[in-house]
């Protein structure tokens, strides 16, 4: 017997529509009414602002591992219904977290979703000083969803966090977007091809790229198989290395960032705003700036809530002491 993939309610998904402010132009009834409309009217517009808002509302961040009194991380539909919604307190999740609710989201709302599984390359991550244009895979690690709109199929993946695609992309070897216009600096495409590390070059990935100038070089940031419908299972395992693992960036270093809006009944991103370890930066029409750099933890725990709407309780703040990822000035602090 499969396993159940999870659905939400007609009651959650307004909450869902809440949550992420969508416009109500999009506040599509759920049930057969969001269905009709997948099939065949706006399903790529109702597609594009689940997606641009929920990017702009629900942050990809790893707080439950350093702000937590059990440092654990559940994927379960009705988990993160409760984390994202119900709880109230502006948090989002990891890779996994976002891309499994969303998942679950655009199913109970009618689309035909895939989701797989996908390699990062850990030297892809510009926002923690990795160099553009060099490749090393990981392995099974991330997670994207494969959405059909009558024979369209597109790239949903809002759990990347910063350099991940702002909107649907149509998966579409070769074809350049850019990423967040008006701004033309950052270009990003899916490509067919083998990776490096493949013993047979016969076999072929997507790989998703991005390119901040034009003379820089194409960047790989993830590659996946469109041909293998992952498992919950799968997942369950994939999650389980991502949040114990010591190799695991997420277990060592606090993140948590939000994609900007152009405006908040638009469905199209212009920026990022970035809490990476002790520094919150924006990337505003393809400029950074440095908004603070905080030195205690009392200032990040302020700055989370301040620059990206995160509210912590004082247990889970609580949660982060004796950590490495704890702010402590001095040496042997971060600052």
């Amino acid at each position: 017997m499969s396993q159940d993939r999870g659905h939400y309610t007609p009651q959650q998904l307004h909450a869902v529509y809440d949550r992420i402010n969508l416009p109500p132009r999009f506040r599509y009834e759920p049930g057969d009414f969001s269905r009709e409309v997948v099939r065949h009217h706006d399903g790529h517009g109702f597609l594009g602002a689940l997606v641009t808002h929920m990017l702009a509302h629900i942050p990809f961040e790893n707080l439950s591992l350093h702000y937590s009194p059990t440092h654990a991380v559940s994927i379960h539909p009705d988990a993160l219904f409760q984390k994202f919604i119900r709880q109230d307190m502006g948090r989002g999740g990891y890779c996994l977290e976002n891309n499994v609710f969303l998942g679950t989201v655009m199913r109970s709302l009618g689309f035909d979703v895939m989701s797989v599984g996908a390699r990062i390359n850990r030297m892809g991550k510009g926002f923690i000083g990795n160099e553009a244009g060099k490749v090393q895979y990981g392995g099974w690690s991330h997670i994207v969803n494969l959405v059909t709109i009558r024979g369209d199929v597109f790239v949903v993946d809002v759990g990347f966090g910063p350099g991940g695609p702002a909107r649907p992309m149509a998966l579409i070897d070769g074809a350049i977007e850019f990423n967040m216009p008006p701004s033309q600096r950052e270009v990003i495409r899916l490509r067919r091809d083998a990776i490096d590390d493949n013993d047979h070059k016969s076999v072929k990935l997507w790989i998703f790229e991005r390119r901040n100038d034009n003379d820089a070089p194409w960047t790989p940031m993830y590659c996946f198989e469109d041909n293998v419908c992952f498992l919950p299972q799968d997942f369950e395992v994939m999650n389980y290395f991502t949040s114990t693992h010591r190799t695991s960036v997420y277990t060592y270093r606090v993140l948590c960032s939000k994609f900007i809006l152009a405006d908040k009944d638009d469905t199209s991103c212009t920026g990022e705003i970035i809490l990476y370890e002790n520094k919150v930066t924006r990337v505003l029409a393809g400029k950074t700036e440095v908004l603070a750099i905080l030195k205690t933890e009392q200032e990040r725990v302020d700055a989370l809530y301040n620059y990206l709407g995160v509210r912590l309780s004082l247990a889970q703040v609580a949660g982060i002491r004796g950590m490495m990822s704890e702010l402590r000035p001095g040496p042997q602090g971060l600052v």
